[in-house]
């Protein structure tokens, strides 16, 4: 039996090193992702500026201030100027709560942003920002700091697993051992 354990030793060792290594690989990451996210959020924001800017040129035209050309839509009686109304509504909405999203990003320090990142996540541009990440080789303080919170985090993941299922083979395997013989001449006594 002992000829079966140099192997598993091996294994172990390289299943250990090696999701080490992707977990620093993976977190280290974040900084770039967080990057290209910001530049797609920033890109968001800019494109619903300028639809607003658009609807406030429109109502200066007609000269009206932005809520008045808003609430002519809005109060028309009809349907289709009504849900335009609306739509110019949820875009001044929606650019305050990216605006306030961008500032809380660009105003966090490298060893926040994964907090702020997680508190103001928008899902839509999380999924967006992943389908076109390109993921780089971190050169910074920032990302050295988080492959090495990867590769902590990954190496205390294996040794909880293994620990784990050490202690569910143990307890498996615990009715089914031999149980130390008392001598008879303890017995007596």
């Amino acid at each position: 039996m002992r000829f079966l354990k140099y192997p598993f030793r091996l294994l172990n060792g390289l299943l250990d090193r090696l999701l080490a290594l992707l977990g620093a690989a993976g977190m280290a990451q974040f900084p770039q992702f967080f990057s290209q996210y910001l530049q797609r959020l920033g890109g968001h924001l800019a494109e619903a500026k300028f639809l607003l800017l658009r609807y406030e040129m429109t109502a200066e035209y007609f000269n009206l201030t932005l809520e008045e050309y808003i609430a002519i839509h809005v109060n028309s009686g009809n349907e289709v100027l009504a849900s335009s109304g609306q739509i110019i509504n949820e875009l001044i909405q929606r650019i305050g709560t990216l605006e306030q999203s961008y500032q809380r990003l660009q105003a966090a320090s490298p060893w926040t942003r994964w907090w702020v990142f997680l508190r103001s996540l928008d899902p839509v541009l999380c999924r967006e920002t992943w389908a076109d990440f390109t993921p780089g080789i971190p050169t910074t303080l920032e990302g050295a700091a988080y492959a090495l919170c990867g590769l902590i985090l990954a190496w205390g993941i294996y040794a909880g697993l293994k620990s784990l299922v050490r202690l569910t083979g143990r307890l498996v395997s615990a009715p089914f051992s031999r149980r130390p013989r008392i001598p008879r001449n303890l017995l007596a006594n």
